[in-house]
């Protein structure tokens, strides 16, 4: 019965993992029908307008949608070093407390990098004089 408890975080990973390939699997079956859906379009001799391109065709990622993610990380990461500290200030801890100062301070360093992406790719402010 000792081998039940060992499969516990084995069995966590693995639904991890199959939750992370299913969805980039899905992903490409969309993508694929897409791109199927395009090939027969342009084959039949249909003219492609731009709205229905810009439908089909994934826009990258705003700045705003870093800037967003980024404060969402960072504030994620700060408040599991915050439950760290406090589980570790009170004794609540079997190493515990560590592990989510550790998951926090990955989470900040995240939120940190897409806060720098943002700053990186936002529009340089105009010089022209008001």
């Amino acid at each position: 019965m000792e081998i039940v408890g060992e499969l516990v975080p084995f069995m966590l990973f693995f639904c991890i993992t199959v939750g992370v390939l299913a969805t980039l699997y899905w992903n490409a079956k969309v993508r694929e029908g897409q791109q199927e859906t395009l090939r027969q379009v342009i084959a039949s001799g249909q003219k492609l307008d731009e709205t229905t391109l810009k439908l089909m065709v994934k826009a990258p990622n705003s700045p705003e949608m870093d800037l967003r993610a980024g404060i969402i990380s960072l504030m994620m990461g700060l408040g599991f070093c915050a439950a760290g500290g406090i589980s570790k200030l009170n004794d609540f801890d079997d190493g515990f407390g560590i592990v989510l100062i550790l998951i926090g301070i990955v989470l900040a360093f995240t939120g940190a990098g897409q806060l720098l992406s943002w700053r990186l790719r936002r529009p340089a402010p105009s010089s022209e004089p008001q």
